[in-house]
């Protein structure tokens, strides 16, 4: 049910703002507060936390980049330790946080025996009577605009950099990520006149799935390849030799071996022209893990690893 293509698939539910930010978000106020603008209005914290519950699938790696160790985790997908992949676990420092899931719903009974300071929930998919039982809890910070799920990870990195008294901080491993991704564009130049589709590990019914809302393939265009999207997230059967032959590369989110041979033997993926020159990208569970969690932590994995892989499938 909570699996990451399932939730890259679901409608956002709507929000609405009902308070709008101060001119400088995040600024200790003279009583050393802060207030943090979100969906359901506004979320005072009185101090810095200590006791900090992630509540959402993603949340826990802004905060671990901060080194806030959460007392809770919510697990996502993968089955990793605490719901903490490889490039967050090194930051856990040996804490075991409890583990949260929201297969049926925020468990608000357990959030509030963990006694939290603040409750992070920018990806739990809140609605705001969710967020009031939240509230009465502790401090709690939602998702910041319409987005349920899956808002822009600038969004969320900010508004949890914020909570926990860090937003410079912040700002500074955001503008980081964007650096890492430059750098790519700078060190390949001939990814300028390569054009690529990032793609769902798995058929949808024999369909075809673009990974996720288009801010999550933006990091391509920064490394300064071409998106070759089609005007629908969805690939029906009938189209997808057409449109997968309209990339030079593509590049799927396989999380191992047995999928990635599913795809090949496929006969519509077979008959691509991408099979017959080699200009699929596979990744593993950790590469797909990293372009899902889009997090100021599992980025830089993405940096590192996918544009050499780009490059191969062009030689």
């Amino acid at each position: 049910m909570w699996s990451r293509r399932g939730l890259f698939a679901m409608a956002a539910g709507a929000a609405v703002v009902t308070a709008c930010a101060p001119e400088q978000p995040g600024t200790v106020a003279d009583d050393g507060s802060v207030t943090v603008a979100h969906a359901f209005g506004e979320t005072r914290i009185p101090a810095p936390p200590t006791r900090v519950v992630s509540a959402g699938l993603t949340d826990a790696d802004d905060l671990l980049a901060l080194g806030v160790v959460p007392v809770a985790v919510t697990d996502w997908f993968g089955n990793e330790p605490f719901g903490v992949w490889p490039w967050a676990q090194p930051r856990l420092g040996g804490a075991q946080p409890v583990v949260l899931s929201l297969a049926d719903g925020v468990q608000v009974d357990q959030i509030a025996g963990l006694r939290p300071d603040l409750i992070v929930a920018t990806d739990a998919g809140l609605d705001e009577q969710t967020y009031r039982r939240l509230a009465e809890i502790a401090p709690t910070l939602p998702q910041s605009g319409s987005a349920a799920f899956f808002e822009p990870w600038r969004d969320q990195a900010t508004a949890i950099g914020q909570a926990v008294f860090r937003r410079d901080d912040m700002a500074a491993l955001i503008s980081g990520v964007e650096t890492r991704f430059t750098q790519v564009k700078e060190a390949r130049p001939q990814f300028s006149d390569v054009s690529v589709l990032l793609l769902d590990g798995r058929l949808t019914r024999g369909d075809v799935r673009v990974t996720g809302p288009p801010w999550r393939r933006e990091f391509l265009t920064q490394m300064g390849l071409t998106l070759a999207d089609p005007a629908e997230p969805l690939i029906p059967r009938d189209r997808v030799a057409d449109v997968l032959d309209s990339a030079d590369v593509l590049i799927w989110t396989t999380e191992s071996p047995e999928e990635q041979g599913a795809l090949l033997a496929d006969p519509v993926i077979a008959a691509l022209s991408a099979t017959r020159r080699e200009r699929h990208v596979f990744t593993d569970k950790e590469l797909a893990g990293a372009i899902a969690y889009a997090s100021t932590l599992s980025w830089p994995v993405v940096a590192d690893r996918l544009p050499p892989m780009i490059a191969s499938a062009l030689n």
